[in-house]
């Protein structure tokens, strides 16, 4: 199925090229001697670094790692960090857009390389520069595509466009750019998406501390992350790159605090019991099937082992989901195994609620951002209503008339001295603080409801003190009634 996607999206970019444009046309910059000046270095780099494993290629924003100019432009750190161990070489020139850099490529910056990956980063000087959303998405595929073509063994790490203060209109294509390059690379085998632009917001607002452009002479507006906001954008890269690159993270998963992985949104973290991207396209074939369901459930595996469409190989509660929802009422089960925010706002953008209009969305997710494992560090009780709130923006955007019924994070451990129990206390309070009195939000908290008298999990309501039997799920049916799932 991947291999057909691929097909497709080659097949476009050609008839794309047919039509030469602003942004696909190769174009070089020699009459800028410093320009000139950069190319020829690099391709002596290359002929004296034919071992070089990674490239990160693009703009000013990966220019700036050759800086080391304290305290805003200090990105020699950074590099020397996470990319000189790697044998990496910098291809990025201030002010490229995606025609400049298909020059470069075709003038024999990458020829006789063979890196493990290719980190690309363009197309804000596209957008910047007046093109158009559909140019820059034409650019950037052609990008991809030659560099395909060329480094036939390397795999692409291909980053959205970072957030700027430059105008809302930019920003607006911006945001179409990465809207596309996520359906377009989402099962992609030979590109992986990532899309960091979380990291530069704080309570919903871009964060412009991190730039060092408001601090220049000139008082620009927030395009260039400082040396801070560099050092960030490294670590939210670092646990994919890492992972295409067949190495450890150069930090520790626990010590990288600085962001929140919670919102960054990636596919599969953690290997479990069932093919996750096979019920990523089971989820996408319901789509297909335009139906219009009047429930969608969204989490992980509590919610996807209760029952229904798609089906899992494991149920743990039919007859309770008959009961709520029944044979009249259109149910879609979005829930996977080990998810976490971070993945169910990847599979939104992938396509697995496109079309859906629900009356009530019913969302259980974040028990997983407690356990940290070797693919993923466990998030604070913070950094879990952040991502929950990602989703419901997502969700808003996708369907603005459903009513979305928040569960509140289901009791875990058998004893009440489980350390989960105080971080799920932690998490719901924050939980009840953020969307008691939401309007579009319902938040639903039955915590104690799956508890005995000593605050020990009864092994008939959650066989591992996890997960819920089918008397645990006729606990949540309950509530989704009396909340109002059948209106």
């Amino acid at each position: 199925m991947r291999i057909s996607h691929l097909s497709l999206l080659l097949l476009a970019s050609t008839l794309a090229h047919a039509q030469l444009g602003p942004a696909n046309q190769a174009q070089d910059r020699l009459n800028e001697p410093w320009w000139a000046a950069r190319h020829n270095a690099v391709l002596e780099s290359v002929k004296t670094h034919p071992d070089t494993q990674l490239l990160l290629i693009g703009d000013s924003i990966t220019n700036n790692y050759d800086k080391a100019n304290p305290p805003d432009e200090d990105f020699q750190p950074t590099w020397t960090q996470f990319y000189a161990p790697r044998q990496a070489l910098n291809l990025g020139f201030s002010g490229d857009t995606t025609a400049h850099v298909l020059w470069r490529l075709m003038h024999g910056e990458v020829a006789g390389l063979h890196p493990k990956v290719a980190l690309v980063l363009i197309g804000t000087n596209n957008t910047g520069h007046g093109q158009t959303a559909e140019q820059t998405e034409t650019g950037i595929d052609s990008v991809v595509n030659d560099l395909e073509r060329r480094l036939p063994e390397t795999h692409i790490l291909l980053l959205g466009i970072l957030p700027s203060a430059i105008s809302p209109d930019k920003t607006e294509r911006d945001q179409e750019v990465n809207r596309y390059l996520a359906n377009g690379y989402g099962e992609n085998p030979r590109v992986t998406y990532l899309d960091i632009g979380a990291i530069f917001y704080h309570n919903g607002v871009l964060d412009n501390a991190i730039f060092y452009d408001p601090r220049l002479p000139q008082h620009a507006k927030p395009l260039h992350p400082d040396s801070t906001g560099q050092h960030r954008m490294a670590e939210a890269i670092e646990p994919t790159l890492a992972k295409l690159m067949g190495d450890t993270p150069r930090m520790p998963l626990d010590s990288m605090t600085d962001i929140n992985t919670a919102v960054i949104p990636v596919d599969r973290l953690e290997q479990d019991l069932y093919d996750w991207y096979a019920r990523h396209q089971a989820e996408l074939a319901m789509v297909r099937q335009r139906l219009q369901p009047q429930v969608v459930l969204i989490g992980d595996s509590i919610t996807h082992f209760w029952s229904g469409s798609p089906h899992a190989t494991i149920v743990n509660g039919p007859a309770s989901w008959t009961r709520v929802f029944g044979d009249d009422m259109r149910a879609v089960n979005l829930g996977f195994g080990w998810d976490r925010p971070q993945n169910v706002l990847w599979r939104l953008r992938q396509g697995e609620f496109d079309g859906y209009q629900p009356d009530r969305i019913v969302l259980n997710i974040g028990t997983n951002n407690l356990s940290g494992t070797s693919n993923s560090r466990a998030n604070t009780p913070e950094e879990i209503i952040e991502g929950m709130s990602a989703i419901i923006e997502e969700l808003k955007i996708r369907s603005p008339k459903s009513h979305i019924i928040l569960m509140a994070i289901f009791p875990r451990g058998k004893n009440p001295d489980n350390p989960f129990r105080a971080r799920i206390q932690k998490t719901n309070e924050l939980l009840a603080q953020k969307f008691a009195s939401a309007k579009e939000v319902t938040l639903v908290d039955i915590g104690a409801k799956f508890l005995a008298a000593d605050g020990t999990i009864p092994a008939a309501l959650m066989p591992d003190a996890t997960h819920p039997s089918d008397a645990g799920y006729q606990i949540w049916a309950d509530a989704l009634i009396q909340a109002g799932i059948k209106k």
